[in-house]
């Protein structure tokens, strides 16, 4: 009976110990110290720190544009119709990087969305709240952006009419 109550309490503070490290691993990180506060750029001018990690901000000229269009269609079975053209401006399409940070953009009423400034890098692109049937299909896209260049995309949702 004793060496089961002094086994039973030694697993117990051996399963505390390891909730206690993996809370203290994962949940809880440490902050991170920057050491230095500016990065001066080729051209002169000094960026500073941003998101949680320290990076630096992009230097002027080192950022890339992404511009598109987005439709979504048909909107009607089998032959045309008189169907009012939609109306993007209440949706939004968001580019997420590769480190997780997103860039929210409006649509403008006829779905066109220009996001400028962008790190270069690896993003996905995607429609906030797209529940056309043809949105999983097409959506996520992956897009490149190169410093002083303009990347297009166009996301053409099918809604599946026909």
């Amino acid at each position: 009976m004793k060496q089961k109550t002094v086994l039973f309490i030694a697993i117990a503070v051996a399963l505390l110990g390891a909730g206690w490290l993996v809370w203290k691993l994962w949940i809880s990180p440490e902050p991170v110290a920057c050491t230095e506060e500016a990065k001066i750029c080729p051209d002169g001018s000094a960026v500073g720190r941003t998101g949680p990690n320290c990076e630096f901000a992009p230097c002027p000229g080192e950022t890339g544009t992404v511009t598109g269009k987005v439709s979504i269609g048909p909107l009607c079975p089998v032959e045309p119709c008189d169907a009012e053209p939609l109306d993007f401006s209440s949706n939004q399409v968001i580019l997420e990087s590769q480190s997780s940070q997103k860039t929210i953009s409006d649509l403008s009423s006829d779905g066109i969305f220009s996001v400028a400034d962008l790190a270069p890098g690896t993003y996905q692109v995607t429609l906030k709240d797209c529940d056309w049937l043809g949105c999983a299909s097409v959506l996520p896209q992956t897009v490149t952006v190169k410093a002083g260049e303009t990347t297009e995309v166009t996301i053409n949702i099918d809604t599946g009419i026909r």
